[in-house]
């Protein structure tokens, strides 16, 4: 059922987009274009999706099962160089191969995100709040809350028409504990993601590729299938995005994703595959 729901929602998005594209202006600016001409304060981000799998910071957070998601986020621009955004993020099972759970797996976060740009440079800090419903080991009823701080640090340059993103993301967590009601991550675990990201120009101003490699580290974040936790590298992860840009406000996203885990994570093979795709817009 909820398959036929989210098949009808993607439907309807990629019929506004068809009736947003017939009327769009080939020459109107981008969103960024009109922060920076100050004809824009504020601007939203819509998009929907699919994942084969849910892979979250090197666990398979549900084996077996894919997810559909929807995410808004409401944006402020401060300045030129100053914005803080709200991505609302809400993500559904597609299916039930959780035991002992009479319901599918639910997710709903709200990170609360400032970003400072500096030239090439770029520094992030936030507070996220993820809300876990129908997930075996939280109580009460499968329920349970995470929270934490996150600073993060980029610089982007260019080869030609390629540029490159090296970044570094430190999340700090703030409990509640596991086994206190609606705990999940232990506060004092912290989680690294160094990254690098680039992107290249296949056809201009429509096709591009955006490949994105990681080696990410637990600071007893993680845990494993002995109950042990994770200190020190967590696993590597290597993700294919191909983007269609239909004009300056509507893309198509598809994906491939590759994760290598030495630390025999819960539920997670030491390599697993997946993949998935997204309808994005840009008001």
């Amino acid at each position: 059922m909820k398959l036929k729901v989210f098949v009808l929602f993607f439907a309807g998005l990629v019929f506004m987009s068809h009736a947003v594209l017939k009327a769009a202006d080939p020459g109107e600016l981008s969103l960024q274009e009109e922060v920076d001409t100050g004809k824009a304060l504020t601007g939203m981000n819509v998009s929907t999706g699919y994942d084969s799998r849910y892979v979250f910071r090197g666990e398979n957070v549900i084996p077996g099962c894919g997810i559909a998601w929807v995410r808004m986020d409401p944006v402020l621009y401060l300045g030129k160089n100053d914005v803080f955004d709200v991505p609302f993020w809400y993500a559904t099972a597609l299916g039930n191969p959780l035991p002992d759970v009479p319901q599918n797996y639910r997710e709903f976060d709200v990170p609360l995100t400032y970003t400072h740009k500096a030239g090439d440079f770029a520094l992030t800090a936030s507070y996220n709040l993820y809300f876990y419903f129908n997930y075996p080991g939280y109580s009460p009823a499968g329920q349970g809350i995470q929270h934490e701080l996150h600073l993060g640090s980029s610089w982007t340059g260019k080869t030609g028409g390629v540029s490159w993103t090296p970044s570094l993301d430190y999340f700090y967590e703030l409990g509640n504990a596991i086994r206190t009601p609606y705990g999940s991550i232990n506060p004092g675990s912290s989680f690294l993601v160094t990254s690098l990201t680039c992107s290249i120009p296949i056809i201009r101003e429509k096709l591009t590729l955006d490949p994105v490699g990681q080696y990410n580290f637990s600071f007893g974040y993680n845990v494993e299938n002995d109950l042990d936790y994770v200190w020190g590298g967590n696993n590597a992860q290597i993700t294919l995005p191909a983007t269609w840009h239909f004009n300056t406000r509507i893309s198509l996203t598809a994906y491939a994703s590759y994760s290598y885990q030495w630390q025999q994570l819960l539920g997670t093979a030491p390599g697993t595959i997946w993949g998935g795709g997204s309808l994005n817009f840009a008001f």
